[in-house]
């Protein structure tokens, strides 16, 4: 009972991804110290623009449907870019292992996670698959894109210990 209660609040005022952005910024702030932050924030600007771009397109051809946009950034809601997928590329670059067997399994387990979050989304109606769509087609998508993110933070931070 007290579940559908919020459900229904957030619901009633468009709160759902919100809700999202505030606990994906809480995980943040628990586990990185403002220097990391920074450091990572590069990164996470990244993965906001290709998470977008993704989103954009997951949305543009039918694949899934957003509800409860609150703040619209083309279809789909503004906190959905700077929730999950900033905070996706901060933690990818504040939990980096050094070995590349280790990348690839970090980049997997965050992918994971991303799925588990619509996942939950999807339980609670916040979001839709469409027939053709699921939760592995998502998984190979965050990997892609967070696999672009690790490129981009390797060259990026390669670049700028670069002497002219």
């Amino acid at each position: 009972m007290p579940m559908e209660i919020i459900i229904s609040f957030l619901e009633r005022h468009n709160l759902p991804w919100l809700l999202w952005a505030l606990l994906s910024w809480t995980g943040i702030r628990l586990t990185c110290s403002r220097e990391q932050f920074w450091y990572a924030f590069p990164v996470g600007v990244w993965t906001t623009l290709v998470g977008s771009a993704l989103e954009h397109f997951f949305i543009v051809n039918k694949l899934w449907v957003d509800r409860f946009v609150l703040i619209p950034v083309g279809q789909f809601d503004l906190f959905v870019a700077i929730g999950p997928f900033f905070t996706l590329g901060v933690l990818l670059i504040r939990f980096l292992p050094e070995s590349a067997s280790r990348r690839f399994f970090t980049v997997l387990i965050l992918s994971a996670t991303a799925v588990l979050g619509e996942l939950i989304s999807v339980a609670f109606g916040f979001l839709k698959y469409n027939p053709g769509w699921g939760p592995l087609d998502s998984l190979i998508a965050y990997y892609l894109g967070l696999m672009s993110a690790l490129g981009f933070y390797l060259s990026f931070y390669a670049i700028r210990q670069t002497k002219w």
